[in-house]
């Protein structure tokens, strides 16, 4: 409890760390809702939409009924996840603070997992935190719409948390592995996003389309993963709009593999951290 109090002591400390979570809270709100709303609002063109659909009929993915999907579909919060888990990581190697960090007297791995455990705190509050602002933007556009204020069932909010948990432990566990194998910052930034948009964006993307048993193989990849976890919430029924074919594997599946990816990064880094000279 000592190793995490002080962990939770210096993040909450941290101007990056607070850039970090309000930086995504500002992008979901902006975003996710507010341009949305401006554009289906004020905009004249259909241009693009099938025959018989409107703006107007978009606006549904805007209102409370469907904020757990949106929230949980937010593609840049993993990014964020990642600098959170680079940053508590691999700011004490840049710092030089490493070595007194892992020759407290708690020992290297008490120290490494009330780290872990500081990053999987704020990583929560940032997903609550997420859900709380995307409800609050969801009920402002149903009011100004005027429209019905109806949100999903308290266990569907729960299951999103938990999915987004998930998900943002994924990312920010990615991380602060990459962090720790190559002790800095930028180069982890920079290879978990490349990563996410060369091996995956764009190799099993085009791939995939193109010989589909290769799907076979990127169920075990984890952004895929992900996807599948996102799409078992369903996706907002628009009129004229036919919805997207359901995903590749189920929710059981996704959740499984994430979460040994979560453990294998903890394990790997508790490694590292044990053996590795950190005086030199």
């Amino acid at each position: 409890m000592r190793e995490l109090a002080a962990e939770l002591y210096k993040t909450v400390r941290r101007p990056a760390v607070w850039v970090c979570v309000l930086g995504l809270l500002a992008i979901a709100v902006t975003i996710g809702y507010a341009v949305p709303w401006l554009l289906e609002t004020f905009s004249k063109t259909t241009q693009g939409l099938p025959p018989g659909t409107t703006l107007a009929d978009l606006k549904v993915t805007l209102y409370p009924q469907n904020f757990v999907i949106n929230t949980v579909g937010n593609p840049l919060g993993g990014v964020f996840a990642l600098i959170l888990g680079v940053l508590l990581q691999g700011s004490e190697y840049g710092w030089g603070t490493v070595k007194m960090l892992y020759t407290q007297r708690a020992g290297r791995v008490a120290m490494l997992f009330g780290k872990l455990a500081a990053l999987a705190t704020v990583v929560v509050l940032m997903v609550i935190g997420l859900f709380a602002v995307d409800a609050a933007s969801s009920v402002a556009a149903a009011l100004l719409d005027g429209k019905s204020i109806g949100f999903p069932e308290a266990s569907e909010i729960v299951k999103g948390i938990a999915a987004m948990s998930l998900i943002f432990a994924f990312w920010a566990g990615f991380g602060f592995i990459l962090a720790t194998l190559f002790r800095q910052s930028a180069m982890a930034i920079g290879l978990g996003l490349a990563y996410a948009l060369v091996i995956e964006g764009l190799i099993f993307g085009l791939g995939s389309s193109l010989l589909s048993s290769l799907k076979n193989v990127q169920q075990w990849f984890p952004i895929a993963n992900t996807g599948y976890l996102t799409d078992s919430f369903g996706a907002v029924r628009i009129r004229g709009i036919r919805a997207s074919a359901p995903p590749f594997a189920d929710a059981t599946h996704a959740v499984l593999v994430l979460t040994a990816y979560v453990v294998v990064f903890v394990v790997i880094s508790a490694v590292l951290v044990r053996r590795r000279d950190v005086t030199s």
